[in-house]
């Protein structure tokens, strides 16, 4: 559809006139000879752009402009007038209009103006657009409209009023933790801890007393009592990522900790009562897991009361498009307007062909790349191609200053960003240890 431009001035031969300038533009226009008139217009129709003369009996342009601050404060208002000046510039400025022209105008001028006013509009209904998004997938920030996220979604809201332990299965960088958070949210313990257990981020010879807390003495080192973090928990949700990783000699104190809420400190010859929902996620096959001995049946059942999986990226279609332009609008909320990027519809059509092994998260780090690399405000299908791979560039004088250690550096630093620089988080979703990480933001 094309845009409409409401044109307000009493100058009939003037509107007139203008009013086929603007349709050749590639415009619809409806002109009005007055801001009283206008505002009934306004009543019943919408418009994309308002170009209203500063100069007109009963209510001038000032009036009607503050007007329509009030009713829609989204729409661009361009004030043209013959009698133009300095303060009436100002004081428009400072009432909220768009741009401010004064008579004789050029042509193309106009035509300019009318069409950075309408990009204005058109950037304020998709930032409307996406904050709905937002608000409609608040619980765990689980966005999408596919058939796949829809029955997601749902799948969420039935599961979170049952106390029953989940096991939430899916892809690397598919969004298992939004998902058990938005169950935990949904769920009657909403209000309590959650408490998350990353089974594959703690070192061997730490994860029982991790899990379960030590008492003083326990260990060397061990120089005051300490609670676990299934403890920590109480009465809330624990949520065991990547259990598939859990040490098959801790397993047994673990299902006895699932099976009757009783934990037992390392060194401590006492037994604890805890009340945890228990939510679980893997990536792997646990049946074949059971099957090679590497992870108890017994546990597994116990975990897996109900299945929730997670679908891969590939099976979400448009949801790629959307999720690209949610992730590069969090970016824009920092940015000054004349600096914000935009992708063009081949530039998502691109991204929508890629295979995403890794899923959402590979899918935001590469945004947020083309979002920081891109130097232009629209980025295109060649931008997607260059940046999208980790991978440095064939040519490597077309690109000197994109390496891998400048890629590294900008992953780490949104999933610092992501995770409130919770370092033992971060380390978990890129896949390395906490140690290493350390390492490496010392060399930033």
């Amino acid at each position: 559809m094309k845009a409409r431009i409401l044109f307000v001035d009493d100058d009939d031969t003037f509107r007139s006139v203008l009013e086929r300038e603007i349709v050749d533009f590639g415009f619809e226009v409806t002109s009005q000879s007055s801001g009283e008139a206008a505002l009934e217009w306004l009543e019943e129709h919408e418009a994309d752009v308002a170009l209203i003369d500063l100069r007109m009996p009963g209510m001038d342009g000032h009036a009607l402009l503050k007007r329509l601050a009030k009713s829609d404060p989204a729409l661009p208002v361009v004030l043209l007038t013959g009698h133009g000046s300095l303060p009436d510039a100002v004081e428009a400025m400072r009432n909220g209009a768009y741009d401010f022209l004064s008579k004789p105008v050029t042509l193309g001028e106009l035509e300019r103006t009318l069409l950075r006013a309408l990009e204005r509009r058109q950037l304020g209904r998709e930032n409307e657009r996406l904050r709905e998004l937002f608000d409609r997938n608040s619980a765990g920030d689980i966005l999408g409209e596919s058939e796949a996220m829809v029955s997601l979604r749902s799948m969420i809201q039935k599961v979170a009023r049952s106390g029953a332990n989940v096991l939430v299965t899916g892809e690397n960088g598919t969004g298992k933790e939004l998902v058990a958070r938005a169950i935990h949210a949904a769920s009657p313990r909403g209000n309590l801890p959650f408490v998350v257990i990353n089974c594959g981020a703690i070192p061997r010879d730490l994860i029982e007393s991790e899990l379960f807390g030590h008492g003083r003495g326990a260990f060397t080192g061990a120089s005051a009592k300490k609670r676990g973090l299934i403890e920590l928990a109480e009465g809330g949700t624990l949520f065991l990522d990547e259990i598939g990783e859990l040490p098959l000699e801790v397993q047994p104190a673990l299902l006895r900790a699932v099976q009757f809420g009783e934990l037992r400190p390392v060194g401590s010859e006492t037994t604890r009562t805890v009340d945890v929902r228990v939510l679980s996620a893997t990536n792997r096959d646990l049946t074949q897991d059971i099957a090679e001995r590497a992870f108890r049946e017994d546990l597994y059942h116990r975990l897996s009361t109900l299945v929730i999986h997670v679908p891969s990226l590939r099976e979400r279609g448009r949801d790629v498009a959307l999720l690209a332009e949610v992730f590069l609008g969090r970016h824009n909320e920092q940015l000054d307007p004349a600096d914000t990027k935009t992708f063009s519809p081949a530039a998502l059509e691109k991204l929508e062909s890629m295979s995403w092994s890794g899923n959402v998260r590979e899918l935001e780090n590469v945004v947020t790349r083309l979002a920081t690399l891109v130097d232009a405000n629209e980025i295109r299908p060649a931008d997607v191609e260059r940046f999208a791979s980790t991978a440095p560039p064939a040519d490597s004088t077309s690109l000197p200053a994109l390496d891998l250690q400048v890629l590294e550096r900008l992953a780490i630093e949104a999933a610092m960003e992501r995770h409130g620089k919770n370092r033992k988080k971060v380390a978990a979703e890129l896949g390395i240890a906490v140690k290493t990480l350390y390492n490496k933001i010392r060399l930033f």
